[in-house]
């Protein structure tokens, strides 16, 4: 039964992850500029798509893509994060 509290969760946490380890990938074939530059312009994406969702649709739906949306800003962040640390190496 303890397995099944995550159920809700799973969706967000994966794409977290999901999106950190495309990002880590990609960090091994393009440069640090290049990587930081596609971090930037994914991470611009996401803060709109969060204001979007707390302006337009608002109500429970908008705090959905909202908690989505910041899942997704923190897989970008641990991915760039990682992968600068292992260009760095």
């Amino acid at each position: 039964m303890d397995a099944l509290m995550l159920e809700g969760w799973t969706p967000i946490l994966l794409v977290s992850v999901v999106v950190a380890i495309i990002i880590f990938f990609m960090s091994r074939k393009v440069t640090k500029k290049i990587l930081l530059l596609i971090s930037i312009v994914l991470s611009l994406i996401c803060v709109g798509i969060l204001i979007y969702s707390i302006e337009v649709v608002g109500g429970w739906a908008g705090i959905g893509i909202g908690v989505v949306t910041l899942s997704c800003l923190f897989g970008i962040g641990l991915g760039t994060i990682s992968g600068a640390f292992i260009k760095s190496k």
